[in-house]
């Protein structure tokens, strides 16, 4: 067989996650919407990673992110493509030819939940490339917040490194949203410590929190093995009334994600937002959607080459504001390309 193309593959990888009733369930009627936002997101070659994000409670609805980790250089987007994002692809395609800034990627995010279809997010994930991110901001028309996000990065204390940052271009007074992964023996202490986590919060500028808010953390970073934390910089370089907490999946193998959803630490996550009213019982379809293969083709040239596509479970996500826990959200991953 001959290797899927881009579009093939994530309509695929989407049919899979979506068969047996889960899209309906997980993601209402969003597939003709999230396959045009892929193809206007195509340049070059490569498979982007596709990020589906749904609610857990409430109306079905779907946002994506698509995620790019190489870009060649002088690749242009085809015409009406790229959401006006050409000057950041340019930019990323001469950080990709820099071997020394290896492990880093670019987005263009649609909140199709929120009705936008023409305007898109834009996303860095620049782990410890920290001097990455004045260029990026620059490339989109944002040079001005480059400072707001240094003054941040100050601030941020051991264990809590920035690893990257989005915003919407051009959105007056719209936050830059500024996350990361938390170290390990960090969330240990904060788990087990309220004082601790919140000199933390503290420590970074953040005070729109209260007991149960804390409570609440401290919950769901004893279920998790990892964590991802997001903060909001506003304009003016205060920290705005949000926080967001990620508590990601690390299984990669569909049986163990499945184990993992029934009867490891995914279900009893699970079983504690539905407790908590942030979550309903569509979180028992999430463990279908896991899905990994790869399937073999033959290159032009007559070379025998292998094709991976896979679904995976990343991470369900709490949105506190103002210190209250909004309902909870759920990602998937869509993953293909040549091995």
């Amino acid at each position: 067989m001959r290797k899927p193309t881009q579009t093939e593959a994530f309509s695929t990888l989407y049919t899979i996650a979506a068969a047996d009733g889960r899209g309906e369930a997980l993601f209402g009627d969003s597939f003709d919407q999230a396959l045009e936002f892929y193809q206007r997101t195509l340049i070059g070659n490569g498979y982007p990673s596709v990020h589906l994000e749904f609610p857990l409670l409430g109306e079905p609805c779907l946002d994506l992110l698509s995620v790019h980790g190489k870009v060649p250089l002088g690749a242009r987007f085809a015409a009406g493509a790229g959401y006006g994002c050409q000057p950041m692809f340019d930019w990323f395609a001469e950080v990709c030819a820099d071997t020394h800034a290896h492990n880093t990627s670019v987005g263009l995010e649609l909140d199709l939940s929120a009705g936008q279809t023409q305007t898109v997010g834009v996303y860095l994930q620049q782990r410890q490339h920290t001097q990455l991110v004045a260029p990026f901001l620059e490339s989109v028309g944002e040079a001005a917040r480059a400072q707001r996000y240094l003054d941040t990065l100050e601030r941020m204390p051991e264990g809590w490194p920035p690893s990257y940052v989005g915003l919407f271009p051009g959105r007056a007074g719209t936050p830059m949203r500024i996350g990361g992964y938390m170290g390990d023996a960090e969330r240990a202490r904060c788990a087990d410590d309220s004082t601790y986590l919140e000199g933390r919060f503290r420590q970074i500028g953040f005070t729109a929190f209260d007991a149960h808010m804390l409570d609440c953390c401290m919950e769901f970073m004893r279920l998790a093995p990892s964590i991802d934390f997001q903060f909001d910089t506003m304009p003016d370089g205060s920290l705005g009334d949000t926080f967001g907490l990620s508590l990601s999946f690390n299984k990669a193998r569909p049986r163990e994600t499945r184990e993992c959803m029934t009867s490891g630490y995914g279900g009893r996550l699970m079983h504690v937002l539905q407790g908590r009213g942030l979550a309903d019982s569509r979180w028992h379809e999430i463990a279908g959607t896991a899905y990994a293969r790869s399937v073999g083709f033959e290159r032009e040239d007559g070379t025998k080459g292998r094709f991976a596509l896979c679904v995976r479970l990343n991470y369900a996500k709490v949105k506190f504001s103002s210190g209250e826990p909004m309902p909870a959200k759920f990602y998937l991953t869509c993953i293909s390309g040549e091995l």
